[in-house]
């Protein structure tokens, strides 16, 4: 899909970005945009292929090539027509969809395949049936086994080494050609008492509640069912789960979860909270669990979630082997708040706060930047060499 790069004497790179729709909250939106500024700040020309949903003013520098996009096929065949018609000549192009034929894809979404077969075990058998005939999955699996394959995609970044393991299980897509790079985010300081007291204020939350944080939008996917069980479980009227994230808030009411919607000032809200649940069935590195690190707050999620590969269970929180475990959750929601909301622990709970923070400083924007700058440099040098 790309062009034949042709010698940059500045080093200046030309880098198409791949983005189908567009969420305010999304962390692959923001992800993209710290890349982007990254890129620029380096004086490189970022071009997003964005459908009609991204603001312009969202994306760094402005340049964006519209493209239709009501299926994944139409966007495709939009993207070709857009790259051809804009006249740019793209050094490289980064993708976060199932676009065959680009140079670099991100495995934001993980293996659709793998979460097929996960959330298989918790739905009904009727619903897993309808699952495997649906056109919308069966679509998503085609374009997947045609993305990796060697000639269709050059190299792939994945964001952990579960996806990693996954890539090559299901489509024996080259190790050799995967680089796994962790997401990243912005430095920030573990939450203080003061901070903590200021953001409760603001968002009306009673000083003496407890506080769980949920964050994430596709509910289904990250397990809000099973966190609102397991809160619901404590029986303690003073701890509330704090959902940030669109969803659907009837079906998943309950009096023990407060819903905020769509959050764009997230650090209040981690400043707000004590401990960050997320019993995901599926997530590859999900960078609200960072963002929650890096505020300071132990990690209760499983083992299906990206950042478990880097929490030391007891140290940063905790991981469950299943979502579906409402006595281990529980158990381990007892124990972290325990920790983090009794006065009488407050050396625990610092100590806690400050393993996490010191943690989430190893995975940084200017370490992602760094690291992806390395592989685009590499695809680049291997395209030049064809």
């Amino acid at each position: 899909m790309s062009d034949h790069p042709s010698p940059n004497p500045d080093g200046r790179l030309t880098i198409g970005f791949l983005r189908r729709g567009y969420s305010p909250t999304g962390g692959v939106e923001a992800y993209l945009r710290g890349l982007a500024e990254g890129l620029l700040r380096e004086g490189h020309r970022v071009v997003l292929l964005g459908t009609a949903e991204w603001p312009v003013e969202q994306w760094p520098g402005g340049e964006i090539l519209r493209c239709k996009g009501r299926t994944l096929k139409e966007y495709s065949r939009e993207v070709v027509r857009q790259k051809v018609s804009s006249g740019i000549s793209f050094d490289l192009i980064l993708s976060v969809e199932k676009v065959p034929g680009c140079d670099l894809y991100r495995t934001d979404e993980g293996i659709h395949a793998a979460w097929l077969a996960q959330r298989s075990r918790h739905i009904t058998p009727w619903a897993r049936l309808f699952q495997w005939i649906s056109p919308k999955h069966r679509e998503k699996l085609r374009r997947e086994r045609q993305l990796f394959t060697p000639a269709a995609t050059r190299r792939v970044i994945s964001l952990s080494e579960k996806i990693t393991r996954e890539i090559g299980e299901y489509y024996g897509y080259p190790a050799a050609q995967i680089s796994l790079i962790r997401n990243g985010v912005p430095s920030r300081g573990v939450t203080t008492p003061d901070q903590r007291e200021a953001a409760r204020r603001e968002l009306g939350i009673p000083q003496e509640e407890k506080i769980v944080l949920f964050v994430g939008t596709g509910w289904e996917r990250k397990g809000l069912r099973f966190a609102i069980r397991a809160v619901e479980a404590l029986m303690d009227p003073k701890v509330k789960l704090l959902v940030a994230g669109s969803g659907s808030q009837k079906r998943y009411a309950s009096p023990s979860v407060r819903f905020l919607g769509g959050v764009q000032k997230m650090p209040l809200v981690y400043d707000a909270a004590d401990l960050f649940l997320l019993p995901t069935i599926f997530d590859p590195f999900p960078l609200a669990g960072l963002e929650a690190l890096s505020a300071g707050l132990p990690i209760i999620t499983t083992a299906a979630n990206g950042v478990s590969e880097v929490i030391t269970p007891g140290i940063h929180g905790e991981v469950i082997s299943e979502p579906s475990d409402i006595a281990a959750l529980t158990t381990a929601l007892r124990k972290w708040l325990g920790v983090m909301s009794d006065p009488a622990r407050s050396d625990q709970a610092l100590q806690a706060r400050t393993a996490c923070g010191a943690l989430a400083s190893q995975f940084t924007l200017e370490r992602n930047l760094h690291e992806t700058l390395a592989v685009i440099r590499e695809v680049i040098a291997e395209k030049s060499k064809a």
